[in-house]
């Protein structure tokens, strides 16, 4: 994904427009489930109450319970406390920035246009390690897994004996990360198993 920056800027490496952080999913789903759970729940006993012209039983027999308890019963404490570490636990995961889901993509000195910027999501420049990877010679399949540090890689050979083919996938990965500018460089690492194991 390229996009066009402004000559005034410093250098390309300055601009945050498209280096993008990780979306907020989890406390959106978990709030969404919550509500979800709650309208279910309501709309079933307005039904209830509509069609029999009584409370469900379980409504009583909670109203019941809870006429009991305490504001200092250990019952009501706990319950505080834990809707209270949900709540501060939903806050902190919308307001805290997520890890990046991009990585920034510096051409080389020499073919440096100045003009313009890339970056690659994780997900894809795993696929292009993947495919990398899978066309060295020894290599049955392999899956990457890219974070914002290191880059995970299993590899399954169909030889007997892998020899050096974790040093030889490590170094024409490193090549490939250079070519393409990522920047930083991850951390990559290669476990080689063979098909039998």
């Amino acid at each position: 994904m390229n996009r066009p920056t402004n000559s005034s800027s410093t250098s390309p490496s300055t601009s945050q427009s498209l280096h993008r952080r990780s979306s907020r999913s989890l406390p959106a789903t978990l709030t969404a489930l919550v509500l979800l759970a709650a309208a279910v729940a309501c709309a079933w006993i307005g039904i209830t109450r509509i069609t029999t012209g009584t409370w469900p039983d379980f409504l009583r027999s909670g109203r019941e319970a809870t006429a009991s308890l305490t504001w200092n019963s250990p019952a009501v404490i706990t319950a505080a406390i834990l809707l209270a570490l949900l709540g501060l636990t939903l806050l902190l995961a919308a307001l805290l920035p997520g890890q990046h889901s991009t990585i920034r993509l510096n051409e080389p000195d020499n073919r440096r246009a100045g003009t313009s910027e890339a970056v690659l999501t994780r997900r894809g420049l795993s696929k292009i390690a993947a495919a990398h990877i899978d066309r060295t010679d020894g290599v049955d399949r392999s899956s990457v897994t890219t974070t914002a540090k290191r880059m995970d890689v299993n590899v399954r050979t169909p030889l007997h004996d892998a020899g050096d083919l974790s040093n030889r996938l490590e170094a024409a990965l490193t090549t490939k990360m250079h070519d393409l500018g990522v920047t930083p460089k991850p951390v990559i690492q290669v476990r080689v198993r063979t098909t039998n194991d």
